[in-house]
């Protein structure tokens, strides 16, 4: 057993594990969610925790205030060089959530049943997948208590370790779902020209349009399975699974919308840019070189990073706001993207409540200016988004939080599950390009589990 130095959260280390099976095993009844590095990554996808027992869950009308409020109850240490997640607040916001979008009047933007879902808990599974290591870490928390037990976090990581060892093979299981275009090419290319049209007019620079795939889900299908074979064909550093009662969210993201540390520094990621991959070599380093040289991919990229500059600026301490990386091509399945970083250091009156709040929801995702795009949005897409392009992640304890963007997500809502794709919409973009860039993202999650109906 190990413990902080104050002795306020306990852990033990074994060796690395697959988290799937022991997923599979806590999947109904523990209160499971699954921040879910999948692709391994070098830099991006060292760690995966998964979150069982909460201690508390919180109304799906709950604001940043509330969660605020319950975070700072609990009175919990942190482990020297351990994971940088030990406990503390898990879940999602909904792109439209209302209380964040209030604080940054885009208001008028929100009209919408949109929630935030989250849960405390003090008992991790968290995998180092470049030390080869798995922490059980636990503060011994139960409800209704807001301090540490050494003997209730030993019980925990106890039984734990048990079930560790006694583990069946995982297995998956082909998914079948029939997905359908909720609108024609046709509607999706007249919606992209009135984009351009606000563009020409001086209304946005930019903006992010997308579309819905969606599909019937029989009594009998696991969200779950769908999960797992969609991150064997769509592996991403920022994925997540959770279901939140009748709502499942199965998430593959490769994108990031901030983090921050215990000590205050921040880093956000927009990725904007996009081209296929392929399987010959030559020609696969043609398109990488392609997608570096594309005016388009890069003035897009830009737009976002100078919005997010200004919207980190809004916490972070005067003139610590910086872009350490601009337009870096990174691979994922099936396409090439281009990322950025943009960091700085959080304002010692802030933390990561307001962080978030200053950035969300994501600027890749909305566009530029971002309320008027956003409002551009509400008009031309069909369906409130949700959690398509809202945000999962976590809150810890010591202050430190993770988020990323949900895209590459299908939403499970009782009988029915959707999948969103989008694009950014600048003065250079090609209708017809844009559409076939919005089903090149698509591809490895449709493929992943049925055919798509037309």
């Amino acid at each position: 057993m190990i413990a902080s130095q104050c002795a306020k959260v306990w852990a033990q280390k074994l060796a690395a594990i697959d988290l799937q099976p022991l997923v599979q095993k806590y999947a109904q009844g523990r209160g499971l969610i699954w921040l879910d590095s999948s692709s391994n990554m070098q830099r991006l996808g060292r760690y995966s925790y998964l979150c069982i027992d909460p201690i508390e869950s919180f109304p799906a009308a709950a604001n940043t205030d509330d969660l605020r409020f319950a975070l700072r109850r609990y009175s919990s240490g942190h482990i020297n060089q351990g994971p940088p997640f030990q406990g503390g607040l898990v879940g999602f916001f909904d792109y439209e959530f209302s209380e964040l979008n209030s604080r940054n009047t885009l208001v008028s933007c929100i009209q919408s049943r949109a929630n935030c879902h989250f849960r405390l808990y003090d008992t991790i599974i968290a995998v180092d997948h470049h030390a080869d290591l798995t922490w059980i870490i636990s503060s011994g928390f139960k409800s209704g208590a807001y301090e540490p037990c050494r003997h209730i976090a030993q019980a925990k990581i106890n039984a734990v370790r048990r079930d560790i060892g006694n583990l069946p093979s995982s297995s998956t299981s082909d998914v079948p779902l029939a997905w359908r275009n909720q609108i024609s090419k046709t509607t999706y290319l007249r919606a992209v020209n009135d984009i351009l049209n606000f563009i020409r007019a001086g209304d946005i620079y930019q903006a992010n349009f997308a579309h819905t795939f969606e599909a019937n889900v029989p009594h009998s299908t696991d969200p779950l399975q769908v999960y797992l074979s969609i991150r064997k064909s769509n592996p991403a550093p920022f994925s997540a699974y959770g279901t939140f009662g009748e709502r499942s969210i199965a998430c593959t993201s490769p994108e990031r919308l901030i983090t921050v540390d215990d000590g205050g520094m921040v880093e956000a990621r927009p990725i904007k840019g996009t081209i296929a991959r392929s399987d010959d070599p030559e020609e696969d380093r043609r398109l990488k070189d392609r997608l570096l040289k594309s005016k388009k991919d890069r003035a897009e990229n830009i737009m976002i990073v100078d919005l997010l500059r200004n919207d980190l600026s809004k916490v972070c301490k005067p003139h610590s706001v910086e872009v350490s990386e601009l337009c870096t091509l990174e691979s994922y399945a099936g396409l090439h993207q281009l990322t950025s970083s943009v960091r700085g250091q959080l304002g010692d009156e802030h933390d990561a409540f307001n962080l978030l709040s200053a950035v969300f929801p994501g600027g890749s995702v909305t566009g530029a200016p971002k309320c008027r795009a956003m409002e551009i949005i509400d008009h031309l897409e069909q369906n409130s988004r949700r959690a398509f392009c809202g945000s999962f992640g976590y809150f810890g304890f010591d202050g430190a939080a993770d988020f990323n963007i949900m895209i590459r997500t299908i939403q499970f809502d009782g009988d029915r599950a959707r999948l969103d794709v989008g694009s950014g919409i600048t003065s250079l973009s090609n209708p017809n390009e844009e559409y076939s860039e919005t089903l090149l993202k698509a591809q490895k999650i449709l493929c992943s589990t049925e055919e798509v109906v037309a």
